[in-house]
């Protein structure tokens, strides 16, 4: 926490200390942020005093939550070291007390009342038109349509296609851009270069694999760009990927899947921009029942197309989700047991549900099998 704010990244900092407070003294929660990942940018030496500081705590959390943590934990162990080791490494037993710690927070759940009543609150972050407006026009003035052929996507597109414009309800612009058609150095680049826009952070999907070895590999590639406009607005740049014969985007946790599009120029509030074509094929893949407007959404519940990231990370943060929904939201806790279900992340056994367990086994080679 002391690094942070040394190092000016004073946001980090405060949700860390937030944190922190919430474990020291639990009715100190003056920042509702259950699914931080406390573990960010963080050193195996300082990992290891979290896990000192979680066990010395360990009274004051409920089972699910003292478990999630240290999935947390144990996946940003696994990631690390897998980041070092461009050969794979077999990490079996990592892997394993992995899964069995996944088992123990799905098995303390809380069993939320049938009859529990949604928690919602009015939101106060959705934006302004023209504050929308302008950050759009900025942006095809940073990044010309001729030279950089981005284009609006899910929660933007469905305004301007459903709506002619911005939707009343959103709070973002949602942009995609083709990976193969940008050098990401490049993009940063022309973007810093505008100063109405600030980058504030680029993330990038981890996806794990496995070989035929039994060892496991771990990827990186750029996924998002979050960028905020001088008038506050925040803009996704999401990097969409185009893999065995489906293109995707995401982030470090998600993923959402789509069937290759094409492009059609569209007017979005007076701006030239890029669209899918087939407006109905994408927006069903992403929402569904797209022609119905919905105040509440989201992204992991409310999208038929979400896949999710085949890392530690995400399983840890999804358990975490199941699980703090749980205790406060019967109806968001089943929609996000189906999408999990679903996406194949948890499994379903009789009343209980355990997690799946990808990497947990060394595969059988094709000449022992023989």
């Amino acid at each position: 926490m002391r690094r942070g704010f040394v190092e000016d990244d004073f946001r980090l900092a405060f949700r860390r200390a937030a944190w922190l407070a919430r474990h020291v003294l639990p009715a100190l929660d003056l920042f509702k942020d259950p699914f931080f990942d406390f573990t960010m940018e963080t050193s195996p030496a300082e990992r290891m005093a979290l896990k000192h500081f979680l066990e010395r705590y360990k009274s004051n959390a409920k089972p699910w939550a003292y478990a999630t943590d240290h999935l947390y934990l144990m996946a940003a162990d696994i990631h690390a070291r897998l980041e070092d080791e461009i050969n794979g490494l077999a990490m079996h037993e990592e892997v394993s007390a992995f899964y069995d710690t996944a088992d123990t927070a799905l098995s303390a759940l809380a069993v939320p009342a049938t009859d529990l009543a949604p928690v919602r609150k009015e939101r106060d972050d959705d934006f302004s038109k023209a504050d929308a407006v302008e950050a759009l026009r900025d942006l095809s003035q940073a990044l010309p349509l001729a030279q950089w052929p981005w284009y609006v996507i899910s929660g933007t597109f469905l305004g301007l296609h459903r709506e002619g414009g911005f939707l009343a309800h959103d709070y973002d612009i949602d942009i995609g851009i083709n990976a193969e058609d940008i050098n990401i150095d490049a993009l940063i680049t022309a973007l810093d270069a505008y100063p109405r826009f600030a980058t504030k952070k680029v993330d990038l999907h981890i996806e794990i694999t496995q070989d035929k070895q039994g060892k496991l590999h771990l990827r990186k590639v750029p996924a998002l760009m979050k960028l905020i406009h001088k008038n506050g607005l925040n803009l996704d740049i999401f990097i969409h990927h185009t893999e065995n014969g489906r293109c995707w985007h995401g982030s470090i946790i998600h993923r959402w899947e789509n069937t290759p599009f094409t492009l059609v120029k569209r007017e979005l509030e007076g701006v030239t921009v890029q669209a899918p074509a087939d407006a109905d094929r994408y927006l069903t893949e992403n929402y569904g029942a797209w022609r119905t407007p919905v105040k509440e959404f989201d992204c992991t519940t409310g999208t038929p197309n979400l896949v999710a990231s085949r890392n530690f990370l995400s399983v840890a943060l999804f358990v975490k989700r199941l699980a703090v929904f749980g205790e406060t939201n019967a109806r968001d806790a089943e929609k996000l047991r189906r999408a999990l279900i679903s996406s194949g992340v948890i499994r379903a056994e009789g009343q209980r549900i355990r997690v799946v367990r990808r990497f947990e086994h060394q595969p059988i080679l094709e000449k022992d099998a023989a």
